[in-house]
């Protein structure tokens, strides 16, 4: 589809993939929503999208609120902005055993990950589809969902469930002019593997430095993810796999027998400190 004049929303565009997809999808021409709770990550995203030229509105949104998230969209409807591309990336990490996992985290990802894309897709779907006109809508999953790796059990089912809520509407939508995006990113350097809130006490501080130099090392940076989603929104392709690992992982899923996949994965979370 377009993206030229056309209304975006963008959950966890503070930071990450999510800022530099507000950034990419505004530089296409696309009038950007970004959400966040971070009021200070907004801020600065409006002052560089202000500065660029860009068309970029700034709103505080917690996307496990349903009711604060009903009321914004009922608030872009009025001025105009009611989105034709909704990307739900708002997510967060937890990284340990899962038996090392407590409730209330796995609680918070199910919340914010899962319930978050839930209420994207529930609230912005139908007016799109009512439309009559080409949307889209983006729902941010991880490579995690095509081979996840030891030490990430909340994390992987929670982007399983992303996968799988995507590829369920992709066929409720499918005689509409509405189409369904699976992004899935292999390893990235962002914020979410420097969170406090997402580490088992378990995990040592040595592991967890070495982890993030991985990352920081190895990973690619946002802004090829958002480049991949811009792509994927214009081009309408139902999975997008992006970064070191994503088009590996996918492969695997597809080809490896599950042992040998175990075996691989096993070998590599132990090499990079998923596993010890």
């Amino acid at each position: 589809m377009e993206i030229a004049e056309v209304n975006a929303f963008v959950t966890g565009a503070a930071s990450g993939i999510g800022r530099e997809t507000t950034q990419a999808l505004a530089s296409a021409g696309a009038r950007v929503t970004a959400t966040d709770l971070d009021r200070a990550g907004l801020d600065a995203l409006a002052e560089a999208g202000a500065q660029a030229k860009l068309d970029i509105k700034t709103a505080v949104l917690d996307v496990t609120d349903r009711e604060a998230y009903e009321a914004l969209a009922r608030s872009l409807g009025e001025q105009g902005r009611m989105p034709a591309i909704v990307v739900n990336n708002a997510g967060v990490g937890y990284l340990g055993s899962l038996f090392d996992t407590p409730v209330a985290a796995w609680e918070r990802l199910l919340r914010i990950n899962v319930m978050g894309v839930v209420h994207g897709c529930q609230i912005f779907g139908p007016p799109m589809i009512s439309t009559s006109k080409d949307g889209c809508i983006v729902n941010i999953a991880s490579a995690a969902s095509a081979n996840p790796a030891p030490n990430m059990s909340a994390y992987a089912a929670t982007k399983f469930a992303v996968e799988g809520l995507s590829d369920v509407l992709a066929m409720e939508l499918s005689r509409s002019r509405v189409k369904v995006v699976s992004v899935h990113p292999g390893i990235v350097n962002t914020p979410i593997v420097h969170d406090a809130r997402g580490v088992s006490p378990r995990i040592s501080s040595d592991r967890l430095e070495a982890l993030q130099a991985y990352y920081a090392r190895e990973g690619c940076d946002p802004s090829e993810v958002a480049q991949a989603i811009v792509d994927g929104v214009r081009t309408g392709r139902s999975k997008v796999f992006v970064g070191p690992s994503a088009r590996a992982s996918a492969l695997l899923r597809r080809v490896a027998p599950v042992s040998v996949k175990r075996r691989l994965t096993l070998g590599l979370a132990t090499k990079i400190g998923f596993w010890t």
